[in-house]
């Protein structure tokens, strides 16, 4: 399944999204920009993952939120894209279900779960997930899990900033030949 499949397909054949991107109303700009971030991020994660200290399973799975969403919108409404790497076949854990448990605390709260953790523990219910590795900056919010979680927090912190680095490339090169 490649990234730029229909996250809504998936959902509606029952079946998690692990490398889908959707677009019900979202700027195709967002859309590129994320493609490109995923893109740019697969041969450093490639490499990073391949350390088992960092990551037992050679797991990664990216969750990122909507920028452009109504923070009431339903959070599976506000999913943008989903992307795993490594090898999901053989992974024994639900690196996904933990990247979705991340960042829809991370929306539900709109702050970065190392701040929430660190700064606003009364906030978390009993059911949240007590794992950083979910960042927002600006308008985004990245969720991720399959590494250790300060690699999970270091990865989520990179694609924020590879899509603000595509969306400014783009917007700097529009009408360029």
């Amino acid at each position: 399944m490649t990234h730029v499949q229909s996250h809504r397909a998936h959902r509606q054949a029952g079946a998690p999204a692990p490398n889908a991107i959707r677009d019900p109303g979202a700027r195709a700009e967002d859309l590129d920009a994320v493609a490109r971030g995923f893109d740019a991020l697969a041969p450093l994660l490639a490499g990073l993952l391949a350390d088992r200290a960092i990551s037992g399973e050679s797991a990664m799975h990216l969750v990122v939120m909507d920028p452009r969403a109504k923070r009431t919108a339903p959070f599976e409404d506000a999913i943008l894209a989903e992307r795993s790497f490594g090898d999901v076949a053989n992974w024994e854990a639900d690196y996904a279900s933990y990247a979705r448990a991340k960042a829809r605390l991370a929306w539900r709260e709109q702050m970065t779960l190392r701040t929430l953790f660190a700064e606003h523990r009364e906030r978390l219910r009993d059911d949240d997930i007590r794992v950083e590795g979910a960042v927002r900056s600006g308008p985004w919010i990245v969720g991720a899990s399959g590494a250790q979680a300060w690699y999970d927090h270091a990865v989520a912190t990179m694609a924020i900033a590879l899509f603000e680095a595509a969306t400014e490339h783009a917007r700097r090169n529009a009408g360029a030949v």
